[in-house]
Formats: structure tokens, sequence, C-alpha cells
């Protein structure tokens, strides 16, 4: 069902990168819960955000206000922008280049023309992407298993909370990563599939950034795919994961299922 030469290929030209982003992501959590434990900033930081309008402070999620804990620090880290844009740089530029970019350079034609059917090639691009996306989110399981370590006191946090908070991190980046498959599979150019993928995101965001600040657009929250990343939940023990997993997951398996189908029917320009 897929090629495991392709994989290797992709994995070997990637393996320098997708270290950069393990070691990133699990230092970002090591830190955060060195800012938040070994300086002891938990008073500080719930005392500077309740004095921040009460707009901003829905901003945050009103369980990491009211409930500041070791398991709030350890969800932000795992919502925090630096990390989540790592990942996403991870989750478009994988299939951008490995479909719409190759097309672009001519090396897609002559891999489409050694006898492997067409979609195993991009069902291997997928998975092969959700699995350096999986070691990514180690990376961010190793680093915070390294700062429960280091530090007594934060080791309270349950273990398969924290597992649960990246496994909604890698399912929010590999959705992405799916409809960026999907639309360089309609595309002839690299870039352009990028700027695409990373605009689609970039609504989403805003979207669910408004959807938080002003009540009377609620509604679209349910019509981002940030808002079924919920790591603040997940870490306070709210049932929350498996209904956000369904929703992101059916999402993702529509969209390598027509990236997939549009890959194995599309003409390739010489």
């Amino acid at each position: 069902m897929i090629s495991w030469n392709y994989i290797t290929n992709i994995v070997r030209q990637h393996r320098l990168f997708l270290l950069f982003t393990f070691i990133f992501v699990g230092l970002f959590q090591v830190l955060i819960l060195t800012f938040v434990v070994g300086a002891d900033l938990l008073g500080f930081v719930e005392q500077f955000l309740r004095q921040l309008p009460s707009r901003m402070q829905v901003l945050f999620g009103e369980q990491f206000m009211a409930q500041l804990s070791i398991n709030g620090a350890v969800a932000f880290g795992y919502n925090h922008p630096l990390v989540v844009a790592m990942l996403i740089i991870v989750a478009i530029l994988l299939p951008a280049r490995h479909i719409a970019g190759e097309i672009e350079a001519g090396s897609l034609e002559l891999l489409f023309a050694m006898p492997i059917k067409r979609y195993r090639i991009a069902l291997s691009l997928w998975l092969v992407a959700g699995g350096m996306l999986l070691v990514a989110v180690a990376g961010g399981w190793t680093g915070t298993g390294c700062g429960l370590l280091l530090f007594p006191e934060a080791r309270g946090a349950p273990i398969l909370r924290v597992i649960g908070v990246g496994l909604s991190l890698w399912l929010l980046v590999f959705t992405i990563s799916s409809y960026t498959m999907l639309i360089a599979s309609h595309s002839n150019e690299g870039g352009k599939s990028t700027l695409r993928a990373a605009g689609l995101t970039l609504v989403f965001y805003f979207m669910n950034v408004a959807a938080i600040l002003w009540p009377r657009v609620d509604f679209l929250s349910h019509f981002t795919i940030f808002h079924y990343h919920q790591p603040q939940q997940v870490m306070m023990g709210e049932p929350v994961l498996g209904k956000n997993a369904a929703v992101l997951g059916a999402l993702a398996l529509v969209c390598a299922g027509l990236a997939i189908r549009q890959v194995s029917r599309r003409d390739v320009p010489g």
C-alpha cells in the first residue's frame, strides 16, 4: 500500500530540519516549566493576568485563569504560538514541496513514470508527514518529561493528560498538513500552494480569536480547526479530546482522500 523507498527518501531529505524541530519543541517545554516552576512564577502570572481587561483574560481561557497551576503551564506549552507555528511550518512545507513543488521542478513526472501506483506515492507522503509531525510532538513530550524530572514539585502533572495534549496538537497540525496536500494536488507551483495553505490557516486562526473575543460571533468557533485543540481543558480533565479528535480526524481523512484521488487522476505538465 505504501512505498518505503519514497518514505525513506523524504525522511533523509528533511532529517536535519526534523531534528531541529524536535529539539526546539522539547527545549521550549523545559523552558516553560523552568520559568513557571523554577522561578516560582505561578502567583505572579496569575496576579498579572487578572489585571488585564476582561476580554484579554478570556483570550487565555477560563480554565487557565481559574486553575492556573502546573497543569495550566503544561497546557500553555502545547498551545504557545511559537510551538504551534513551528509545527505548522512543517505541516505545510512537506506536502507543498513534494507535490506542487516537485511538479514545478519536473521531478514528480519522473517519479510517476516509475512502476508504482500514484496513490501509493500520495498515501506514503501523507503518512510520512503525519509520522514526522508526531516525532516533532514527541520532542514536546520528551521536554515535558525532562522538566517534570528536574522539578519534583511539578511531578503531580498527570502523564496521560500530557500525552493527550500532545495528541491534540498533533491532530491539529496533521489536519493542516492534510488540507495542504489537497491544495497542492490542484496546483503546479509549490510557492502558491504554501501561501494558500498558510492563508487558510491564518483565516482559521483569526476566526477562532474573533469567536473568543466577541460573543456575537462565537458561532464561528465551530468552523475553525483551532477550536478543536483545547489543551487547557484536556489538562483539567475535561472529556473533550475524543470529540475534538473525531472532528479533526474526519477532516484530515476527507482531505487526504480527495488529495490522493486528485494525484491519481491529474495530468502532470512536462
